[in-house]
């Protein structure tokens, strides 16, 4: 357990203080990081969190009949029922009777103003509110107002407690502790012997497992490994490991996630096995500046298109313009929680500015096909001095 004391009823004052700010009688949550962040529990089944506003009762959690014990058990919400596809533990017809006992709804009263999660999210996890879900409250609330709100949750969540750094930073050392496990397990392999991708996340997930991580928690296949062809494609951002074995001479990236008292760790390293061609080399040298520039301009007050215009630079400057992907980084907190803000130039994100407390994810991804491709993936905090990378691990290609 760790002595880590995340202040769970903290949360729950946020989100009714947003709801207040809008007026709503009652929210229901769907997306896995508003769950998370309310029950301090890893809840993995289709949800719903009923939030009443202040002074009308507790939050109900419906989840799946099979795991109500265990998250009533696990996590910080007591009051925890079970849902299913039968007769009497109908979805909608809980949420219903949820708000009639609350008092936060009257049939014979008007129509309530519901706060749902509306949108479209780039992860399959987000779990906004679902067409079907709309339909069914309204079934249930004739006459109701879904009112998105969205837009708080992702407010409430961007600028961390000192807890939840706390929390992130444990994380971070324990995928410090599976990229030693990899590169000690690279530099001591017998001679001839080519490890495969799927054994190199394996012997990165034993050594974070008994470093205290309880989840990979990625839904882009758990450890992403990547090498050779498979490390190069153009904005390669995906890499799940194969049974493909890793040669020397070729990129190898090494992406690795952990999960602590529901906090993420993400940190993607990159190594060359035997001897490097010249050509691969000179490419991860301009990689590890593109880094270093990234990290230089996550400061309070700077944009994120200034952000990008300085690590483009760089790029240009030494001819690879092209193979930099455009994104520099996104969102990371507890599970659930891995997209929102995306560092990307433009009118949409451009304009928004690092601010003191956020972590976010330093991304940068590095492709040439036939090449090679790097990837930096490593947890920042941003401080009022600039910017803090929570692992220790070096930026630096690892040549083993």
């Amino acid at each position: 357990m760790s002595d880590i004391r995340i202040n769970w009823e903290g949360h729950i004052d946020k989100y009714q203080n947003a709801m207040e700010e809008l007026n709503l009688d009652f929210c229901i949550l769907t997306r896995v990081k508003s769950i998370t962040y309310l029950t301090g529990c890893f809840v993995p089944w289709k949800s719903a969190i009923f939030l009443p506003r202040k002074g009308l009762g507790e939050p109900v959690l419906f989840t799946v009949l099979l795991d109500v014990e265990r998250v009533k058990a696990e996590g910080q919400l007591k009051n925890v029922s079970g849902w299913g596809p039968m007769k009497g533990f109908f979805w909608e017809k809980k949420i219903q009777s949820a708000a009639k006992k609350a008092g936060a709804y009257n049939p014979k009263g008007s129509a309530p103003r519901i706060g749902v999660e509306l949108g479209l999210d780039i992860c399959v996890t987000g779990q906004m509110l679902s067409y079907s879900e709309a339909q069914l409250l309204k079934q249930v609330f004739p006459g109701c107002e879904l009112i998105d709100f969205n837009d708080k949750t992702e407010r409430i969540q961007f600028i961390k407690e000192p807890e939840e750094i706390a929390m992130l930073r444990k994380a971070s050392e324990i995928t410090d502790i599976g990229q030693l496990a990899v590169k000690n397990a690279l530099s001591e392999r017998p001679k001839g012997k080519l490890f495969t991708e799927n054994e190199i996340a394996g012997i990165g997930t034993l050594a974070m497992r008994i470093a205290g991580s309880n989840y990979e928690w990625t839904f882009t296949g758990s450890q992403e490994i990547g090498s050779g062809h498979r490390a190069s494609w153009t904005f390669n951002g995906c890499t799940p490991a194969t049974n493909k074995k890793v040669e020397e001479g070729e990129s190898l990236l090494v992406d690795l996630h952990s999960e602590y008292g529901c906090y993420l760790g993400d940190l993607s390293h990159n190594y060359v096995l035997g001897k490097c061609p010249t050509e691969l080399k000179k490419f991860n040298d301009v990689y590890e500046q593109l880094c270093y520039v990234l990290i230089d301009n996550m400061y309070p007050g700077n944009t994120f298109e200034e952000c990008y215009q300085a690590v483009r630079k760089v790029a240009e400057k030494e001819g690879y313009a092209n193979d930099l992907f455009f994104g520099l980084g996104h969102g990371i907190g507890l599970i659930g929680n891995e997209s929102w803000p995306v560092v990307v130039p433009g009118k949409e994100w451009g304009p928004m500015v690092f601010e003191e407390n956020m972590v976010e994810i330093a991304a940068v991804v590095f492709n040439r096909p036939g090449l090679g491709g790097l990837r930096l993936e490593s947890p920042t905090l941003v401080t009022k001095n600039g910017a803090e990378v929570l692992p220790k691990t070096p930026f630096e290609v690892d040549y083993v």
